[in-house]
């Protein structure tokens, strides 16, 4: 009589790595989030009234323009981003004012929504959902990239300054430029998202 052995292998898990960068970024943009809608405490501070009358002249112009000419308006806006970050990633000083960035655009998002609150409560949390948020995820989600490539970019740029081992060559300025030609689609994809909703959701809104 022979005895079986069964040989038990243990096979190993390949798991989705963390992308630690990513969650730094979007924590920064969460705070700022919080920061912004914090803000926006009541209804009578010259803040809340400033604000209130640049987005009801905002709204105006939005509906007294044509479709293309609101496309090209919300393109300048997104596309605004992404330039500032592919500026910065060129420079060796710039990291500090990349990782700033996803913050300050997280205030500027929860002050948008913290006067549409406290302004026109339902209605603005309405126009928020169907008009301005899913633009704005697609931003946030590429801007995270734009983040990431500007800072390796710019570590780049510091080795070659301070003589390390590493140099920046021509090849990885050129991967560089169409890495973010590449990124600039979806910020004008949220452009086009951005302008089609306000043309189909923005007329069943009242602002005054």
């Amino acid at each position: 009589m022979f005895k079986k052995t069964v040989v038990l292998k243990r096979r190993k898990m390949n798991l989705p790595k963390f992308d630690y960068r990513n969650f730094f970024f979007f924590s920064l943009f969460f705070c700022g989030l919080i920061l912004g809608v914090l803000t926006i405490k009541d209804d009578n501070t010259e803040l809340n009234n400033v604000l209130k009358t640049f987005f009801v002249n905002y709204i105006s112009r939005k509906n007294a323009i044509s479709m293309l000419e609101c496309l090209l308006d919300s393109s300048i806006l997104t596309l605004t981003i992404p330039f500032f970050t592919f500026i910065l990633g060129l420079c060796a000083v710039g990291g500090p004012i990349i990782i700033a960035i996803p913050t300050f655009v997280g205030i500027v998002v929860g002050m948008a929504t913290g006067i549409l609150y406290s302004q026109y409560t339902l209605q603005g949390l309405g126009y928020c959902a169907l008009v301005i948020m899913p633009s704005v995820a697609i931003v946030i989600g590429t801007l995270l990239k734009c983040c990431n490539e500007s800072i390796n970019m710019s570590v780049e740029i510091i080795y070659m300054i301070i003589g390390g081992n590493r140099t920046t060559r021509t090849n990885e300025l050129k991967e560089y430029c169409i890495k973010y030609l590449v990124l600039c689609v979806p910020f004008i994809l949220a452009a086009v998202l951005n302008t089609v909703s306000f043309k189909i959701f923005g007329g069943l809104f009242s602002f005054v």
